[in-house]
């Protein structure tokens, strides 16, 4: 398959391990027909996304919907995976690959049809905790993000944050009201900061390395201060009446966290309203990345090639240009 499609060494490791994996407790059965149509409805793909996606569904009729073996064997490594990884401690995160270079567009999305597969048994598993369907089916709509941000990026049909959905599926993000919500436990981790345990103990109880969090996510438009507010209300009942975790604390690591936006934005903008809201941990970590991901739809750092269509735009290429960088901070605010 490797061979076949023009992938690296990377992906052949990470398939070798999904395919020592166990196997499924349901074998791969991706949906056809109209159970198809009542899964992309609720992935909520944008128009020209779902009719290249259709286009290439197994069983559609059309040469692009004649899979190869070595395509379905990509598609079963990633179920495989996702079954293994259902119960994978809070915390603990899986890297998938991104597929975006490949021109096989079937290779690119081809976690789509594993996510697919996986639906019937992650809703069965989201009502056996006790999470409304509601907020299930509400986050399944963040794979149509992804997909769209894909596209953005790249310009073509892809998924290049398939790690990011698969959490999805860990019971790692629900999307409730404007903010999305990752259970996870406080400490550092990645570019996510944290203070150490006798500065974390002094905040009191809830803010020990350890202790229960929800990290907050921020969808594209997300920051309108009314939708803000109702999310967060909504976050601390529904992490005690679903998930059974009551965190006193809430965390944001973020590109909008950065405190040169206040002095670059100045009032009336959502992006400093929504900084005030919470208390900075450290200094951050270098974020020219996340902006331009964000902020420009590039997927590398190019200030030559950046647009300056808007005020955000022109405030973040004028830091670059002054020098100095731009960052990506963790701020935590106590959950009403």
């Amino acid at each position: 398959m490797v061979e076949r499609f023009g992938l690296d060494e990377g992906v052949r490791e990470w398939l070798e391990a999904c395919a020592a994996l166990p196997e499924p407790g349901v074998g791969l059965k991706v949906p056809t027909g109209s159970a198809a149509g009542e899964v992309l409805d609720m992935f909520a793909l944008a128009d020209d996304d779902r009719a290249e996606v259709e286009a290439l569904w197994p069983g559609s009729g059309r040469p692009e919907g004649e899979w190869p073996r070595e395509l379905w064997h990509l598609v079963g490594c990633m179920y495989r995976r996702l079954w293994a990884d259902a119960d994978l401690p809070v915390g603990v995160w899986r890297y998938w690959p991104t597929l975006v270079g490949a021109e096989d567009a079937r290779v690119r999305v081809a976690s789509l049809w594993a996510f697919a597969a996986m639906v019937p048994e992650h809703l069965a598993r989201q009502a056996r905790r006790g999470i409304d369907r509601a907020v299930t089916v509400a986050t399944l709509a963040d794979v149509g993000v992804q997909v769209a941000r894909s596209r953005w990026l790249f310009g073509r049909l892809s998924v290049e944050t398939a790690s990011w959905v698969a959490a999805q599926f860990r019971g790692r993000l629900f999307w409730v009201g404007g903010l999305q919500l990752e259970p996870a436990v406080l400490g550092d981790q990645g570019p996510v900061g944290w203070y150490g345990a006798e500065d974390a103990a002094a905040l009191g109880p809830g803010f020990g390395v350890g202790d229960p969090v929800l990290r907050l996510h921020i969808p594209s438009g997300g920051l309108a201060p009314g939708s803000v507010q109702d999310a967060l209300e909504r976050a601390r009942p529904f992490a005690r009446e679903q998930l059974g975790v009551d965190p006193v604390v809430a965390t944001c690591t973020s590109w909008l966290l950065d405190p040169w936006w206040e002095r670059a934005l100045g009032e009336g903008s959502n992006i400093v309203r929504f900084q005030r809201r919470f208390t900075l941990v450290g200094e951050g970590v270098p974020g020219e990345g996340d902006v331009f991901r964000f902020v420009f739809g590039m997927p590398v750092v190019d200030a030559e090639r950046a647009p300056r269509r808007t005020r955000l735009e022109r405030a973040a290429l004028e830091r670059l240009e002054s020098g100095r960088g731009l960052r990506v901070c963790t701020g935590w605010l106590r959950l009403p």
